[in-house]
């Protein structure tokens, strides 16, 4: 076996834009010994900038052929740390380019998603492809199969690196990032050094990161996250932070906020973590809150009123609502809001409360719900003094005129002779409703709505329904449509509202008239 001094690989997947050291940049005609490979400069997104410096060390390169390829398909068995780019250019000595090109094939082939997700102990195929057998590649083949370059650190070994890694992010990312550190560092509170540059040091490389571009969190158990928010850390430069640090984490950042917190989550190391929770409080009105986590941190939590519910959602909750949360032992973190949740109060969002227990009462706010004026005990004639020299009149307890007709609401007391006459006011034009002893609040409404041909059947109606927000509010009713309605539309109901709920309904637009 050669001696280390011997055993070179080019440094795979770095920045496309190398800002060389004041030494480097002086010396335009260094021996190319003392140089990254072109190749090393591959892959790396131009989000990001590493900062080298190469210290002379003696270097020696296998020459391997990168234009051909091998020539039958082959099973992998997937390891610790591993990811396709790696797995292609570490175990079957491709160049960078190479990998880049048979990535796609690969995962088609193995059904992959994510090709930085494998399962340890997955097996994944990688198709044939030609190869060289020249002795060069027979050679460097042989390397492989004796594990010559089994880690990253190794790659490096012939040239001394100082590698700086920064990443440009933009102030959006910036503010969201600043909001997700202060609601991390309450659910997690961390010690002063978690916020130090992270640095590894070996004898081949020197490696930093800028921790105001690559925070750092901590975990549960200990550990610390890395968050890489541009995904910007080349593959080989993740594979020697792993490597160096096996207690740490890289999270890497992505347009899905909900992933992003879910893939937090999972390297914090809670007790629990609940995705799709919802909490209900109430029977009517039915309070229902969603939340996309609902996370423990020790088994005690629940106990002791010490559970959190974190959403990706760019809309807040209201605060009575996350206040009243808070009471029941629920903390709400909303990293990502910018902007409040509840509308601006609407004339069509109209809910009548009706408190009165007796019926003249009911009958009373209900009437007034509708806009209509009424007159209380109002003779009507049945028949005038010229007829026959009869007279008769019948008192009507509600009397209104609406559309050009005329409506009667009034009691049955259980006389037959009184419910004749109401029958007669009915031959008379009369649009009569007749009340029995022991009619509520629905059976009022149901009649009175049906005389009026408002249609509005009693049913628990979801007051939020189509609304983009975490929480529901449902409560028994009638719920009335009808352009002849001041407003268009309105809610009666008998249901007494929790200070909460009538927060909420206010909050997402609703005016809320209390009829007694």
């Amino acid at each position: 076996m050669k001696s280390p001094s011997h055993r070179m690989k080019s440094v795979a997947v770095f920045s496309a834009a190398v800002l060389f050291s004041a030494a480097s940049v002086a010396e335009a005609a260094m021996d190319p010994r003392f140089e990254l490979d072109q190749q090393a400069l591959e892959g790396v997104s131009s989000t990001s900038r590493v900062v080298r410096k190469a210290v002379k060390r003696p270097a020696h390169r296998v020459p391997v052929d990168r234009d051909k390829w091998m020539t039958r398909s082959t099973v992998y068995t997937v390891k610790p740390g591993d990811h396709l780019f790696k797995i292609l250019m570490r175990d079957y000595g491709l160049s960078n380019d190479q990998a880049e090109s048979l990535i796609d094939e690969v995962r088609r082939e193995n059904n992959i998603n994510d090709i930085r997700r494998l399962q340890v102990g997955q097996k994944i195929i990688i198709p044939a492809m030609r190869r060289s057998t020249s002795k060069s590649s027979t050679d460097f083949q042989a390397k492989n199969e004796k594990e010559e370059f089994t880690s990253a650190e190794e790659s490096l070994v012939g040239v001394r690196q100082a590698l700086r890694l920064e990443a440009s992010v933009s102030p959006q990312l910036d503010r969201e990032t600043t909001n997700l550190k202060e609601v991390w560092d309450k659910m997690v509170p961390a010690g002063a050094d978690i916020h130090a540059p992270l640095s590894f040091q070996s004898p081949s490389f020197s490696l930093i990161l800028d921790s105001q571009r690559y925070p750092v969190y901590a975990s549960m158990d200990g550990t610390r996250i890395v968050v890489d928010p541009t995904e910007s850390i080349p593959p080989l430069v993740r594979s020697l932070i792993t490597e160096k640090d096996p207690s740490i984490r890289i999270v890497s950042g992505s347009s899905d906020k909900r992933q992003f917190l879910a893939d937090m989550l999972k390297s914090a190391g809670f007790y629990s973590v609940e995705e799709d929770v919802s909490v209900s409080f109430g029977s009517d009105p039915k309070l229902v809150v969603t939340s996309d986590f609902k996370v423990e941190k020790t088994s005690e939590s629940f106990m002791k009123q010490d559970v959190f519910l974190l959403n990706s959602s760019e809309k807040a909750l209201p605060a009575s609502l996350s206040i009243f949360l808070e009471k029941e032992g629920f903390t709400v973190h909303e990293p990502f809001v910018v902007q409040q949740s509840f509308l601006p109060v609407l004339p069509n969002r109209q809910i009548y409360q009706v408190t009165a227990k007796d019926q003249a009462g009911v009958v009373d706010a209900l009437l007034k719900a509708l806009s209509v004026d009424s007159h209380e005990d109002r003779r009507l004639d049945v028949f005038g003094s010229d007829n026959n020299g009869i007279s008769l009149s019948v008192k009507a307890e509600r009397y209104f005129e609406r559309d050009g007709r005329r409506y009667v609401i009034t009691r049955f007391d259980g006389d037959p002779v009184n419910y004749t006459l109401f029958r007669i006011l009915e031959t008379k034009g009369y649009q009569v409703v007749i009340l029995d002893a022991q009619d509520s609040f629905r059976k009022i409404s149901e009649k009175i709505l049906a005389r009026l041909n408002l249609h509005g059947n009693f049913a628990r109606h979801s007051l939020l329904s189509g609304e983009d927000v975490n929480y529901s509010v449902e409560m028994s009713g009638f719920k009335v449509e009808r352009d002849d309605i001041p407003g268009g539309s309105l809610f009666l109901t008998d249901v007494q509202l929790d200070r909460v709920v009538y927060d909420i309904l206010r909050e997402n637009g609703y005016k809320v008239h209390k009829n007694k």
